[in-house]
This record gives C-alpha cells, sequence and structure tokens, in this order.
C-alpha cells in the first residue's frame, strides 16, 4: 500500500459544541467533518490509543494531539506501552480548554446567552468568544477567569504551547492576511514529519507557501503572550497550596473527602499498571471510605514525575479533589530537583537517584522529619 497511514484517530463533535469523544476514521472523506476546534473537548487521547493499539498491533495511525496528549503518548513510549513508530504525531497550537459544564454556566451567567443556541466557543486575541446564529460575543480570558469561568485550572497553568516534540504541528497562531480562517500554519519537527508533507505535496493534496515573517512573528508572540499568563497562573495556583509539609498536610485534608470510586486512576492516561498496588489488601485495606492516604502516596510516588497536567484525574473526580494541581506541583517541583522534564521526546524518567546523607541535609536540611511528623499529627 501506499497510503501513509491505515487510519486517523481525532475528537469528534458529539451531540452539540458541548460534547466531544475519540473517533478513528479510516474514511479520508469524512476527515473534514473533524476540521475546527473543540474547546470543550477535555478529553485526553493517549489512554485510548493504548487500547486501541493493544487491539490493532502494527496498525499505522495520525493522531490528532494537544501538548499534554503530545506530552502523555511519549510517556507512554518510554514505558514501552506505544510504538512511536506506529504514530505520526500531528500536534496543535493550545490556548485550553473548558469543561461543559462551566462552559455551559460561563455562556448563561457571563454572556446571558442560552448555551442550547450556541453554535461555537474559541479563543483568539486574549479574548473568549462566544457565537450564536445571529452575534458573536467576547470578552477577555483574564476577566472570565477571575469570576471563576473560563479555562480549566489545568490549562491555565499549561507552558505546552505548541508541542514541538510531534511530527508536525498545526494551527491558526501565525495565519494572517487573506489567508486567516482558510489555511493553517505548518511547523515541521521531525524527519517523518517532513517526509509525509513532502509526500502530500507531491500527490497534490495540499498546497504550501512559505510563511510570512509577520505570521512567525505573531505566533512567537501570541506563544509568548499565553506562557507569560500561564507562569503567572502556575505562581499564584501553586503558592496558594505551599510546598514541603504543608503541601502534604493540605493534601490529606482535601484526599479525607475520597470515596474510593478510582476514577483518578482510570482517567489518568499514564495509570496503566497490569497489577495495581492500590488495590492490593495489605497495602490498603477493602471497604475502607475514605481509603488510608497510603492510597493516595501510591498514586503520587508512581506518577508525580511524569505528570503532564492534563486534569483528567481532576475532571473526574465526584468529590471535586484538586488532584491534578497537587500531582503538577508536586512534578514541578521534582523537575527542579531532577532535571527530568515530562512529555518531553529525549530522556527517560527518574528511577531513583540515591544520596549520600550529607547531601540530602545541604539540599533539603528537615524537610523529611517535617513530613513525618505530618503523620504523627492527630489533627490528620
Amino acid at each position: 500500500s501506499t497510503q501513509a497511514v491505515d487510519a486517523v484517530s481525532v475528537v469528534r463533535q458529539g451531540a452539540d459544541i458541548y460534547d466531544a469523544g475519540m473517533a478513528i476514521i479510516t474514511d479520508p472523506e469524512e476527515i473534514r467533518s473533524c476540521s475546527g476546534s473543540l474547546y470543550c473537548g477535555t478529553l485526553s487521547s493517549a489512554k485510548f490509543l493504548f487500547r486501541y493499539l493493544q487491539g490493532n498491533p502494527g496498525q499505522r495511525l495520525a493522531v490528532v494531539v494537544k501538548g499534554c496528549e503530545a506530552k502523555a503518548i511519549f510517556e507512554l513510549a518510554k514505558r514501552n506501552r506505544i510504538d512511536l513508530e506506529d504514530l505520526l504525531l500531528i500536534g496543535l497550537n493550545c490556548s485550553g480548554t473548558i469543561s461543559p459544564l462551566t462552559a455551559r454556566r460561563m455562556v448563561s451567567e457571563k454572556f446571558e446567552i442560552d448555551p442550547d443556541i450556541v453554535e461555537d466557543i474559541f479563543f483568539a486575541q486574549g479574548r473568549c468568544l462566544v457565537q450564536t446564529p445571529d452575534s458573536v460575543r467576547s470578552v477577555s480570558i483574564e476577566e472570565i477567569e477571575q469570576d471563576g469561568y473560563g479555562r480549566r485550572l489545568c490549562c491555565q497553568r499549561c507552558l505546552t504551547r505548541i508541542p514541538r516534540q510531534c511530527d508536525l504541528v498545526c494551527g491558526d497562531w501565525g495565519v494572517i492576511g487573506d489567508y486567516t480562517g482558510s489555511t493553517t500554519f505548518v511547523e515541521v519537527c521531525s524527519k517523518k514529519g517532513a517526509d509525509i508533507l513532502h509526500s502530500s505535496i507531491q500527490s497534490d493534496h495540499i498546497r504550501i507557501e512559505s510563511a510570512d515573517p509577520n505570521g512567525v512573528e505573531v505566533r512567537a508572540r501570541v506563544e509568548e503572550a499565553m506562557q507569560t499568563l500561564s507562569r503567572k497562573n502556575r505562581t499564584d495556583q501553586f503558592s496558594g497550596i505551599s510546598t514541603g509539609d504543608r503541601l502534604l498536610q493540605r493534601m490529606m485534608l482535601e484526599m479525607s473527602r475520597c470515596i474510593k470510586c478510582y476514577q483518578c486512576t482510570e482517567a489518568c492516561p499514564l495509570c496503566l499498571c497490569e497489577d495495581c498496588l492500590i488495590k492490593k489488601p495489605w497495602l490498603v485495606k477493602p471497604g475502607q471510605v475514605p481509603p488510608p492516604f497510603m492510597f493516595h502516596l501510591i498514586r503520587v510516588s508512581h506518577i508525580a514525575d511524569s505528570c503532564i497536567n492534563c486534569g483528567q484525574c481532576e475532571d473526574r473526580c465526584p468529590m471535586d479533589i484538586p488532584n491534578s494541581l497537587f500531582m503538577n506541583a508536586l512534578q514541578a517541583e521534582l523537575e527542579i530537583m531532577f532535571g527530568y522534564h515530562a512529555g518531553d521526546r529525549a530522556g527517560r524518567p527518574v528511577v531513583a537517584k540515591m544520596n549520600e546523607l550529607e547531601e540530602w541535609e545541604h539540599n533539603y536540611g528537615d524537610t523529611f522529619d517535617k513530613m513525618i511528623e505530618v503523620f504523627r499529627d492527630p489533627e490528620y
């Protein structure tokens, strides 16, 4: 066969703009039906891909992903769960997503529009726009987020706006002038990406032109503006939960609401242990609700170094525990400590780092002793 891939994995709109689901497309004519953005599509494709490829080994897929999904796929590849040779990764520039419930509430309360008549919700030039059959209204992203609406918290602090670890990266950032709305900006990030682009040109499936230098500059400015806002949000969110022993105390307090529904582990794209320790009766007592804190410590020890800030564990928690915030805050500390960047194309997760006692005391002082004392505190 001369075809580059056997199928394409995409997010497809369901009943309305607030509904999204994964789809595997084998008919090229169906691709157009999935074009455009779906800002209420908050799901992650990585675990779906893992399970799909388990049942269809050797199938070659083109996978359209946002930044957190690309990072999850690379983390799974490092764990030998996904073979990157089977995938063509097409990344999208991403401003973030809105949970469907928040989106409906925002449209109703902030924009004073019936959510059921909305045709689209999207971000552009630092504003959130709501389109109906009769009009397009907009409010600055900063304003709606200060009012408690807008993007998911994980998206507000995300630093991966353009996932250049993919083979190709596409999107509307940098598309200017007459091309606006009908063209995509493409960055080639690997030889595989270059080969597929060249093949598509040769077969007359696409036409390309060199990017306008002004468009390149616009793209860079948009990315930097989004990252600047994300860095501010990270500082604000992480400072609110502190670090070290105080972070651990906050985690224990919030997680005391846990009903052990396992949604955090089911949703996590990296949690794929075949023999899960959190279900071992000698570590986590069966039937105990809330479960002992060991339940959460096991999750943290398995995932924290590689958390890719997708927010799935927080989205799915019926008790509104800020799981993603805690995990991402820990990942940020571990990144500083070990120098490992979760989701990068290169590098492997940290397995262990053995320090001499003097080095530990020099770097971390009495933090460990303080953390141990938390478990002795009767309040927790």
